[in-house]
């Protein structure tokens, strides 16, 4: 019985305890909604960590305190670690803001208490006028303010005017 027991633990961590197809989850903050994830599959599992996981892609959309649209995030695969308010997306990660600048890289975090998303990977930016490359960025939720590491490409610099 001790072993069947053992091995009955040992296969349950492999299946989820929760699965809801076409889930759309809200995040808000004083009822106000800041962002809404949509996906078509999500399994729950509770193995030592208690974590997300959205095989078959997920879109996420980040809102201002006015309920307005800011960014927006698809990506072909995603984890939540449920504890850290932590999520890594990968696979085909794609985040536009409301500018029209295109975030592109194969992973990217979320930090959720934050406001964040970060990578180490590499990453490609295209704005209206330019195109940059880079490995590594940091920025808010809403990509409109964000840092590159190793930075390579066309970037247009505006002088002050005189």
């Amino acid at each position: 019985m001790k072993k069947i027991h053992e091995i009955s633990i040992q296969n349950q961590a492999s299946f989820p305890i929760e699965t809801i197809k076409d889930c759309e989850i809200i995040y808000s903050d004083s009822a106000k909604v800041r962002v809404l994830l949509n996906a078509t599959l999500m399994n729950r599992y509770a193995d030592e960590k208690t974590y997300v996981e959205f095989k078959d892609g997920l879109k996420v959309q980040f809102f201002d305190l006015n309920g307005k649209k800011e960014s927006e995030l698809n990506a072909d695969y995603a984890i939540v670690d449920d504890e850290n308010d932590l999520m890594l997306a990968e696979n085909n990660v794609i985040v536009r803001n409301i500018e029209g600048d295109i975030l592109e890289t194969e992973k990217l975090n979320w930090n959720q208490q934050k406001e964040e998303i970060f990578t180490d990977e590499f990453v490609k930016i295209t704005t209206e006028n330019e195109v940059i490359f880079g490995e590594g960025l940091v920025s808010n939720q809403n990509f409109s303010k964000y840092t590159i590491r190793k930075i390579k490409g066309t970037i247009t610099i505006n002088q002050p005017d005189e």
